[in-house]
């Protein structure tokens, strides 16, 4: 099982990546998980090294994509793309969002939340849910 969150910026805060690392970290235990940047001025050029380096289920972090209703929502989703795909990538956008072209071929767009916020929260966020999901896969008490 694979989960990578590409990010089509550079993290440029210290503490924002310290954080989103500590949770890949510990998703590690339970599944492959990295997180990677990739940066580009041509946005078609961007595009096309964000899509090479995606596997599995490409999810596209949208604010019109689909919200979970819950952790456990979103954890039964995970583990249903895990089992089916063997891997989910997921792509994080600048300040103005996904580029058409990912969007267009990402498997499913999907929101964590109807609040707008900063492709660095995001981040964070996702990593912590993907770490909540696994827990809550494998039984772990975190998510109580």
């Amino acid at each position: 099982m694979k989960l990578r969150i590409i990010m089509s910026s550079r993290v440029k805060d210290r503490q924002v990546e310290e954080l989103a690392s500590e949770y890949i970290k510990r998703t590690n235990a339970w599944a492959e998980c990295s997180m990677q940047e990739i940066a580009n001025s041509n946005p078609e050029k961007q595009a096309q090294a964000l899509l090479k380096a995606g596997s599995g289920w490409l999810v596209g972090m949208d604010p019109a994509g689909k919200q979970h209703k819950s952790s456990e929502a979103f954890a039964e989703w995970l583990n249903g793309k895990l089992e089916t795909h063997g891997g989910v990538t997921f792509y994080i956008g600048e300040a103005d969002g996904l580029n058409k072209t990912l969007k267009k071929n990402a498997d499913e767009l999907i929101s964590l939340t109807g609040l707008t916020m900063g492709h660095r929260i995001c981040l964070v966020m996702l990593a912590e849910q993907l770490y909540r999901s696994m827990t809550i896969i494998k039984g772990h008490p975190y998510h109580k």
